[in-house]
């Protein structure tokens, strides 16, 4: 018996039957030719590696990229598999680590096709060992068998050939795409301005969106001085573009988390009519009375709605307003953007209750 049997009915979006790819945080723009050259090099190299171009104390998205291929070519595996190395540095804890997230891969193999079925990793199974802090040492742990294998890690190491790629910024025409996209008080010319000003840093082109929404294009511009002294993320101007704001410790969802669900919520049936807005938000009301939805917005722009909603919602000291807000979408089954709040929703409530328990 071979393992996984054919699945010729798998639509293009459906996950391999075996897959714990974790979900790609939003908004993710670009990277479409280096998510095809990493197919490429699949069709050459057994393994490869993603790593950063340049140092810097930002990156360059490798995760979301790495994630991105392998939604994007998921009917090419039967098997994809996510280890998290997290920068370990200490060779048997990484050994230890990666055992662990094996172990559990063994396990889903026999829940889903029996303790029976056996078969050797080939190239339709892909693995991805993200964060590797040593990528020359990593061919050590690596499964056995044929399976495609990417490595993402901020080094280049010293023994990969030709199976890498390197990962810088984003384009001048990306970045401004992904300004406008994020900032609709932004025009063209303003977004392609403050697009030749940067690296093409994601997070740091959603830092910048978020700012210039708050405070508008001419007072962000104001904020940008002359850079005395240039370091790697000084952008050829001289102008040292302000790095995201550190999150407050504690916090129950990380900057990039709180704009994955804003997204995810701008998706759901709710970004899309007022009609199915106006019902949720007074779901949302009628759940979390006495609370009441102050300083939120009814009207303007949807995302900016639901900026406004989400902050309230994490500036409490209770997670009752952000359970609310996923509790509220059940009105609408599970449409599009609905699984995403839902599992950011989830981890929020977690390290509220977190908190309380210590």
């Amino acid at each position: 018996m071979t393992f996984p049997p054919p699945r010729p009915s798998r639509s293009a979006t459906a996950p391999p039957p075996i897959s714990n790819i974790p979900p790609l945080d939003l908004p993710f723009q670009g990277r479409d030719d280096q998510i095809a050259e990493l197919l490429e090099l699949f069709e050459q190299y057994g393994h490869v590696l993603l790593h950063d171009g340049v140092a810097s104390d930002h990156g360059f998205g490798k995760t979301q990229v790495a994630i991105a291929y392998c939604r994007r070519y998921t009917r090419r595996y039967d098997v994809a598999w996510w280890f998290s190395c997290r920068g370990e540095t200490d060779d048997d804890r990484l050994c230890g680590l990666l055992e662990e997230q094996y172990q559990t891969l063994r396990e889903e193999r026999a829940r889903t096709f029996g303790t029976k079925v056996e078969h050797r990793p080939d190239n339709r199974w892909l693995f991805v060992y993200d964060d590797v802090s040593n990528p020359d040492r990593v061919y050590e742990h690596f499964v056995p068998g044929t399976g495609h294998r990417l490595v993402t890690s901020r080094s280049c190491g010293r023994t990969w050939g030709s199976n890498q790629l390197e990962l810088g910024g984003m384009t001048a025409e990306q970045s401004s795409r992904l300004l406008l996209d994020q900032a609709e008080n932004l025009g063209s010319k303003q977004a392609k301005h403050l697009a030749s000003l940067m690296n093409g840093h994601p997070a740091q082109l959603l830092a910048v969106a978020e700012e210039v929404r708050r405070t508008g294009y001419e007072a962000y511009i104001r904020m940008l001085t002359p850079a005395p002294q240039a370091d790697p993320d000084t952008p050829p101007g001289g102008i040292p573009i302000p790095r995201p704001r550190d999150d407050a410790s504690g916090a129950p969802l990380s900057g990039v988390e709180r704009r994955t669900l804003v997204e995810a919520l701008a998706r759901s049936p709710v970004g899309r009519d007022r009609d199915r807005w106006n019902v949720w938000l007074e779901a949302v009301r009628q759940m979390i009375k006495p609370t009441e939805l102050a300083g939120v917005s009814d009207g303007g722009h949807f995302r900016d709605r639901i900026i406004s909603v989400v902050n309230f919602a994490l500036a409490q000291r209770n997670p009752k307003v952000m359970q609310a807000l996923a509790d509220a979408l059940d009105l609408w089954g599970d449409e599009e953007g609905i699984a995403d709040v839902r599992r950011l929703v989830d981890k929020a409530v977690d390290a509220w209750n977190g908190d309380q328990g210590r």
